[in-house]
């Protein structure tokens, strides 16, 4: 029976990423939570201690934050497509093939608990990271990014795990809204706005080519040789093609920002990992190369333009 609740909640969140095409689906976020809470309740007590179980309650976390930004204003349509796809790929990732088996070892009501805690807490980070692109909240950021460093000192987070890379992917999601006011008080309309958009989007490319090289040849069953340049030429295509689909945003209506066009090359290589890990457990070697190429598309107008001056009030 968990298991025809655990498809719900997957075709739920096919539905929610849908929605974004309709003028319903208010309620589908909440939808999916409740789904995957009622799968969660189905398993046995210990499911929580296993990375299928966990999931569902990050799910379900995620699904009421969600819920709740879009019952107080936040765009509805923004926040279920990206919610709906996080969700899809946290359950394609990490809720097992075969479903969740009963363990063999026995777990103590604490031990319990400490993993329901932590799971509830990824959902928060997950989903309180996306809806900023659309409802910055600073003090809630920032409990959010330090629970986020927590969890990776304190290696309750494997860094080669999927959820690491989709965790990591949403935070850098949630971190830019930050950065876009900060860089759009200190430039204005600079001369050189098309020269600053074409070095630093080229050199950002190259800067994740050549890092994801490195961290990419470090895999024993790739190796220094041909096969370390050939996944990584294919690595960088791939953020690179979502960060060029993102620089046509504006081409939607998208046109809000200062720099639209950098603004979308931003949001799209900053979900790029996330997104890879459908196809790849290797994502996680592109996101310092990402970090490194979206400080370089922010600092790049206070380098490259002239005569830039400040916005006036």
């Amino acid at each position: 029976m968990a298991e025809t609740f655990v498809t719900l909640t997957f075709l739920s969140a096919i539905c929610l990423t849908a929605s974004v095409f309709t003028k319903y689906g208010k309620w589908l976020s909440g939808l999916t939570g409740l789904l995957s809470i009622l799968s969660f309740i189905q398993l046995p007590s210990d499911s929580i201690q296993q990375e299928g179980g966990a999931i569902l309650v990050s799910i379900f976390i995620l699904g009421m934050v969600l819920q709740y930004n879009i019952s107080i204003g936040a765009n509805r349509k923004v926040v279920n497509g990206i919610g709906g796809i996080a969700i899809c790929l946290l359950l394609l990732n990490s809720y097992p093939k075969d479903g969740v088996a009963e363990s063999i070892y026995s777990f103590t009501f604490n031990s319990n608990l400490q993993e329901f805690i932590v799971a509830i807490l990824i959902g928060f980070i997950i989903g309180q990271m996306l809806v900023n692109i659309t409802r910055f909240n600073q003090n809630l950021t920032i409990v959010s990014f330090v629970l986020y460093l927590i969890f990776i000192f304190a290696g309750l987070i494997s860094t080669d795990s999927s959820l690491f890379v989709i965790i990591t992917s949403g935070v850098l999601f949630g971190l830019l809204p930050y950065f876009e006011t900060l860089t759009s008080q200190k430039v204005g309309s600079g001369e050189g706005r098309t020269l600053s958009l074409g070095l630093s989007t080229l050199l950002g490319i190259l800067i994740i080519f050549i890092l994801t090289y490195y961290s990419v040849k470090t895999e024993s069953r790739i190796g220094r040789g041909s096969g370390a340049t050939a996944v990584a030429l294919w690595l960088t295509l791939a953020v690179s093609f979502l960060g060029l689909v993102g620089m046509l945003l504006p081409l939607t209506g998208l046109d809000h920002h200062p720099r639209p066009e950098a603004w979308g090359f931003r949001i799209c290589i900053s979900l790029s990992p996330m997104l890879l890990t459908f196809q790849t457990d290797l994502s996680n070697h592109v996101i310092l190369g990402v970090i490194f190429a979206i400080l370089i598309s922010i600092s790049a107008p206070m380098v490259l333009e002239k005569k830039a001056s400040k916005p006036t009030e």
